[in-house]
């Protein structure tokens, strides 16, 4: 599991979000929240060339571990998994044409269970998570895991899919995505760790819904 990060040199010292602060992470799901620009992908990518998985996949591969910034990072040395689902998009797990490719997933719980289960067997295919102790849990490092996603395929996501792998791994996610917030909200996800980048980005993104959602009703209304 990882515990922390700082970036002690860099120009992610210059972001607002970021400086010279002690990132700190829980052991279940923290997620990355900001605008473009805002060092979503610099963290995550920092912290898969720390843990030696830079390139994607397990940490356990023969990557590099040069890094671009002096950080200090406190780490169990546990296996970490990396995906840039951003840049690599046509390979995620959860790709855009998932529910055209199974079209045996008509109703709603099927396809549920469908994107749990792809998610799911994908990890447990390549690490033993039965032979860990439950209090080690590998990290899964997972940039903007929502990309090109619906907002019904991310309420699947963030209501169904992460809180069960949650029960194994350690989750560090980016995302544009609006549903953790609206989730913490209701305490849905119970003890997330929203790590916001950019000043009051949060509430600008609940507003922006809330002024969607009047002019929808305002709409059916008339």
């Amino acid at each position: 599991m990882i515990n922390s990060l700082q970036f002690l040199d860099g120009y992610p010292t210059k972001l607002e979000g970021i400086r010279k602060n002690r990132l700190i992470f829980n052991d279940r799901l923290n997620v990355l929240i900001g605008p473009n620009g805002s060092g979503k992908s610099t963290i995550l990518g920092t912290l898969a060339k720390a843990a030696g998985c830079g390139s994607g996949g397990w940490s356990d591969q023969d990557a590099s571990r040069n890094l671009d910034f002096q950080i200090h990072l406190t780490w169990d040395k546990l296996p970490v998994f990396f995906q840039d689902c951003y840049q690599d998009s046509e390979h995620s797990f959860l790709n855009p044409d998932y529910f055209e490719e199974h079209e045996y997933l008509r109703s709603t719980g099927e396809k549920r269970i469908g994107l749990i289960n792809e998610l799911i067997t994908y990890f447990e295919n390549r690490f033993l998570t039965y032979k860990l102790k439950i209090t080690n849990r590998p990290t899964l490092i997972l940039d903007e895991v929502d990309n090109h996603i619906g907002f019904a395929g991310q309420a699947v996501l963030w209501k169904e899919i992460f809180p069960l792998l949650i029960k194994k791994y350690q989750l560090i996610v980016s995302t544009h995505s609006i549903m953790p917030l609206l989730l913490k909200k209701d305490n849905s996800l119970r003890q997330d760790n929203i790590i916001q980048l950019h000043k009051d980005y949060s509430n600008i993104c609940i507003r922006e819904l809330a002024d969607a959602i009047e002019r929808f009703n305002s709409s059916r209304g008339e």
